[in-house]
Order: structure tokens, then C-alpha cells, then sequence
């Protein structure tokens, strides 16, 4: 799924190919190996195990917010 940014910060989104996607690096598995789940350079990374039951929740009209952590 291709976003679309809203605002000044993000208006780029689209033209850097900003999506939702399957990730093997985000699974239970990895986060109990390593301690955390892996990043993504800017896309919203779900387990492939999710990623239909996301995509159906994030139909069209929807808004996926986020914000930059600190640290």
C-alpha cells in the first residue's frame, strides 16, 4: 500500500515510494532472538503474517499517523 504524506514534513511520501509491506525482520521470532524487531529506511514494516489483516484496516480514507520516537 502506497501513502500519500499530508503535511510539510511528509509531503514526499509518495514520490519516495513510502508503503506498508511484509517484513521478515518484524515477527515474534526476531524480537525474541535479537531483543527488538528490525527498521525499515522509512516504510511502515509489518509481519508477513499480518500484513492482510493491516491492509484490510487501512482501506481506503483511512490515516496512519506517526511520530518520530525519541532517542
Amino acid at each position: 500500500m502506497r501513502l500519500v504524506g499530508l503535511d510539510a514534513e511528509n509531503c514526499n511520501a509518495e514520490s519516495r515510494a513510502i508503503v506498508v509491506h511484509a517484513a521478515w525482520y518484524v515477527s515474534p521470532e526476531i524480537a525474541t532472538l535479537t531483543g527488538m524487531l528490525g527498521r525499515s529506511e522509512g516504510c511502515f514494516a509489518v509481519s508477513s503474517a499480518s500484513l492482510d489483516h493491516v491492509l484490510d484496516r487501512l482501506g481506503p480514507g483511512r490515516l496512519l499517523f506517526a511520530a518520530r520516537g525519541q532517542g
